[in-house]
Formats: C-alpha cells, structure tokens, sequence
C-alpha cells in the first residue's frame, strides 16, 4: 500500500514553500499519495486542493470575524477528509490559527504531526513556545530561522533548523519581460506588492499608488503587481485611475522576472520582503491593520522590526513604514530617497547577502532537509 501525507497550506508564503517541499517528498518517495490544500505552486506538484486556499488566507482580529463561518466549515470539512484519506503523516505549513486545531484532531486519530514554520514566538510572546510543546499535537517542528529550535526544544519539542527554501529559487537570467509586457526600456520599473490577502490589498494598494503618483516628474515611472490569478478581479477596478501604467502579473516565472527588472520595490510587511532581498531589489516596507488589531499586536510583539530582512541583521537595512506612519507622502518621500541614492543601494544589497546567508544550511537543499524529516514519520 502506498504512503500518504495530508498537506496544508493556508497562503502564499506557505504555499511557496509546500510546492518546493512536495517535490522533494516526491524524489524520495516516488509512490506517495498526496493530499489536502494549497495553491498553484502544490497543485503544479500534483495536489488537488480540498478547497481554494483563498479561504484560509485571512489576517487580523477583527478582519477575520465576518468570516468565522466559513473558516468553521472549512475546518470541518478538512476534519472529514484526514478521516477519510487516513494519511501517514500530516504536514502542516504556517497558518497556525487553522493548522493547529487540524493537527489536534490528527492526533485523536494517532496520526503524526509536522509543522512546517515556527510560531514567531521570539516576536510576540516566548511562553508560547511552551504551550506549542504541550498542549498542541505537533511531533516535530521545522524552522526556517536559524535561532529559532532552542525556543522549543527547552520545553520538549523536536525542531530542526531546514534552511529557507527561498534559497532555492534560480533567478531569472536577462529576460525579454519589459518587451513582453510593454514596459518602456527607459522607465524606472516600481514593483508593487500589496499582499496576498483581499483585506491587505483594499487597505495597501491605494495607498502604494498614491505614493508612486506623488514621486517627482522627473522621470518615468511604471509599474508592475505580481499577484495571484483569483485577485487578478480585485485589483483591476482599484489601478483604473492610477495615473501610471500598470501592469499585473500572475505567474511564479513573471513574477521573478519583475523582481530583476524593477528599480524598486513597495511591498506589504511578509515573505515578500526576503524575495526581494533575494532577487537583490531595493524596497520599502509598509503595512497598516484595524486601530484595534495594532494596539494588541503592539501589546504583544517584542522585535524591534518587522521585515525579517531587518530582524536576521538586526538593524533597519529596510525603511518600515507602519500604522499611522504608512501613508503616501512618507513612502514617496522614502522611495525617492532610494532611486537617487546608488550608495544607499549598494549597501542594502550587501546586508541582503548577509541576512541570506544565515537562511543556508551549507551544502544541503532545505527543502530536501525537510523532506527526509517528515519521510521518517512515513
């Protein structure tokens, strides 16, 4: 009888990360069944996702709230389907407001459990790392920070540093992208990323452009937003009075492919901010959530930053905008300043290496590394 794994992704990032990892399940483990939910990037490895993940991919307290419903369903639904599938091991990837009540019931049905992305519990509250360990159903946990395995292994968890598959990623050579999508050769190129989830990119996106309009006519500007298909509808309506020329883009290819060809990079606070270091783009952080949701996650959150860029260098390599302070006429000002300084740049490039290079385990593919741990619970 064939293996099984049960997969679940609930946004991007995490579904980044489960089509690098089922690739690699798949060379060591030629004859597994998959299932479970995830996006493009897991279907393209062979997974039929339960639903659209789209449903999962929802951020903040109170954001949340008119949702609840369906999450319960959608929880429900996910519940029935391990009963049914009966895997051998259930991954989980981020998401651990959802993950970990799957991962509970797992373990009613004695099915191991691996969790893929620790909890940031060195950003908010380090106690949580305890609770994660006993009374939450994970058998292993795979981290993708290099500190991050003593905040559990003190309480009893098993976790192992994996690397960062974003290291992986094989950057695009000299493309014909800006032929491809009509982007003047002369134009300086401004990547707009305003999230993956509806509620970031009704409160970012609108924002971002009004700071791209107020940057100096000096010269000439256009713009590209890579993005996901299903919000391909949402975003549309909102660049129609842009005053720039906007280009959207939906693959994983094209949107490596604007990273190389942008100048800059204006992005919602997330993964994003460590692609682009990756691809080696100057950026400018931003993010903005209900008054409500800052004040408690401003009770909460210990770092000093919120781009992982800054954190693994600790120190402001990238200029964070938050809250209040997350309005046009600040990040204009702040992306002006970065296209007209190439010292800037090239200093920012070189702590991009840096923070990087801490996300290798030498000599080994991190996706492979997490592979082989959770082929051990198969």
């Amino acid at each position: 009888m064939n293996k099984r794994i049960f997969i679940i992704a609930g946004e991007a990032s995490g579904d980044f990360l489960g089509g690098q990892l089922l690739q690699s399940l798949k060379q060591q483990n030629p004859n597994i069944e998959i299932a479970g939910i995830g996006g493009s990037q897991m279907e393209a490895q062979g997974l039929k996702s339960l639903f659209s993940m789209a449903d999962l991919s929802l951020y903040g307290l109170f954001e949340l709230l008119p949702h609840l419903f369906n999450i319960f369903k959608r929880i429900k639904q996910t519940k029935e389907s391990i009963k049914a599938f009966r895997p051998d091991v259930l991954v989980t990837i981020d998401s651990p407001g959802f993950c970990f009540r799957i991962a509970k019931y797992a373990k009613q049905l004695k099915i191991p459990v691996v969790h893929y992305v620790a909890p940031s519990v060195w950003a908010w509250k380090p106690g949580r790392a305890e609770k994660l360990a006993k009374k939450v159903a994970v058998d292993h946990l795979l981290c993708l920070l290099p500190f991050e395995p003593p905040y559990f292994t003190c309480h009893g968890l098993s976790s192992t540093f994996v690397g960062h598959p974003i290291t992986e990623v094989v950057l695009p050579e000299d493309t014909h992208f800006r032929e491809s999508f009509g982007v003047s050769r002369e134009a300086t190129l401004i990547c707009v990323l305003p999230g993956s989830r509806k509620s970031e990119i009704q409160k970012l996106l609108k924002i971002f452009l009004e700071a791209i309009a107020k940057l100096p006519l000096n010269r000439r500007i256009e713009v590209v937003i890579p993005t996901l298909p299903h919000l391909v509808p949402l975003i549309e309506p909102l660049v129609k009075d842009a005053g720039v020329s906007v280009k959207i883009v939906t693959t994983v290819e094209e949107k490596w492919q604007a990273f190389m060809q942008s100048s800059i990079a204006l992005a919602a606070s997330g993964t994003v901010s460590l692609e682009l270091a990756y691809a080696g783009v100057p950026q400018v952080i931003a993010y903005k959530v209900s008054r409500l949701t800052y004040w408690i996650a401003k009770c909460l959150v210990k770092t000093k930053y919120a781009s992982l860029v800054n954190i693994l260098n600790n120190e402001m390599v990238v200029p964070e905008y938050l809250q209040n302070q997350c309005n046009a006429e600040f990040l204009s000002k702040q992306l002006d300043a970065i296209l007209t300084d190439s010292k800037y740049q090239k200093k920012m490039r070189q702590k991009y290496k840096e923070a990087i290079n801490a996300l290798k385990v030498p000599g080994k593919s991190s996706s492979d590394v997490a592979a082989r741990i959770i082929s051990e619970f198969i």
